[in-house]
């Protein structure tokens, strides 16, 4: 049974919400934004490699962040990053790693889990994982993994419990992406919702009529592929022609669903405010990130901030930066390569509409 288990790491996004560390020549999933000495990216195929065996391990990225993940990745062979042309989010990525399992493996089953996870318990998430795999296994629906909530955020995906299946299971009764404050209180208050953490558990002949139905042809294919160069020839002809969705919304929103109660702690480290929460912090809440002095440097150690009558305000610099900052209450303060940004980091979505206003304003030269 575990020789069918598969998984997909997906790490093809750009990570504006933790811009301007983030940038899209090196976004934050290879970034070590912990100081451990190891991207986001290399963590996730640790904590993965404790579950699926190595050569059953694929990483989903678009074509100009193959050689950096590469580099970072040295066990994995170049067979096992799966490039996108072009990028038409988790969904299409999702569906391709699928069909190229499936080639090897028809009775695959597979997990999908984003690159930008920060889970606390790692022994519990293995034993969810596990336990989730057996289920894909041996029922036709697509499995969420999800976690309690303790408190409204509307950076996160919001899955409400539905008919109990089994010990810590049930079915998927509704789905909200992002909600806004007052609904995501509501959820919070109810009781009855989980957070969607983005990992998903499927087996090949579950998704292969969800393939078809967004890459027509996909999976009839009579072609007999030698090569990874021939694959990636098929693949650049069926993208053009694909929907840009996200694995969540493909899943939750137009299949059966049902989700795994998880019990690991978990948070998406995709945004300034998620990481506050998640970061070592002083006594008044405040939080430091120093960022490699070089893009082929993992290690975030060292770097001088000082903080004066400041609370809750996170900052990030490079190494050798030495920064001082004084009366802020509940800031962002980042400053990487040509950008520097200062501004209260109590909403993730502000910050992407920042990002996008700078790039109508003055290109792409500061994304």
């Amino acid at each position: 049974m575990e020789n069918n288990n598969y998984c997909v790491i997906l790490a093809g996004g750009v990570g504006k919400r933790l811009w301007p560390v983030s940038r899209q020549d090196h976004p934050k999933q290879f970034i070590d934004f912990f100081g451990v000495g190891k991207s986001l990216l290399q963590l996730t195929v640790e904590r993965v490699q404790a579950i699926v065996p190595t050569d059953h391990i694929f990483i989903s990225t678009c074509e100009e962040y193959a050689p950096i993940a590469m580099r970072q990745i040295p066990q994995l062979t170049p067979e096992q990053f799966l490039l996108e042309p072009v990028r038409l989010s988790t969904g299409p990525a999702a569906v391709r790693a699928t069909w190229h399992i499936a080639q090897g493996c028809p009775d695959a089953n597979i997990l999908a889990i984003p690159s930008d996870q920060f889970i606390t318990n790692e022994e519990e998430f293995c034993k969810s994982v596990r336990k989730a795999f057996e289920y894909v296994a041996s029922h036709n629906t697509f499995l969420a993994l999800g976690v309690k909530t303790n408190r409204p955020n509307t950076a996160y995906g919001y899955i409400q419990r539905g008919r109990k299946l089994g010990e810590g299971l049930y079915s998927v009764k509704s789905f909200t992406e992002k909600p806004e404050q007052q609904y995501a209180e509501t959820f919070v208050k109810s009781k009855e919702f989980l957070w969607n953490t983005g990992i998903f558990l499927w087996n090949t002949t579950t998704m292969r009529p969800v393939g078809e139905s967004i890459m027509p042809g996909f999976f009839h294919s009579d072609i007999i592929i030698s090569s990874i160069e021939e694959e990636n020839d098929i693949v650049r002809s069926c993208y053009p022609a694909t929907e840009r969705i996200s694995i969540d919304m493909l899943l939750l929103e137009n299949q059966q669903m049902d989700v795994l109660e998880c019990r690991f702690g978990w948070s998406d480290v995709g945004s300034w405010p998620v990481m506050q929460d998640v970061l070592p912090k002083t006594a008044d809440g405040n939080a430091t990130v120093i960022t490699p002095a070089t893009e082929h440097s993992y290690s975030g150690a060292g770097g001088k901030v000082v903080f004066k009558n400041c609370s809750r305000t996170i900052v990030s610099v490079p190494e050798g930066v030495a920064t001082v900052v004084q009366g802020l209450e509940g800031y962002l303060v980042a400053l990487q390569g040509n950008v520097l940004i200062v501004t209260p980091n109590d909403n993730a979505k502000r910050l992407k509409s920042l990002v996008t206003e700078l790039q109508v304003m003055y290109g792409e030269e500061y994304l």
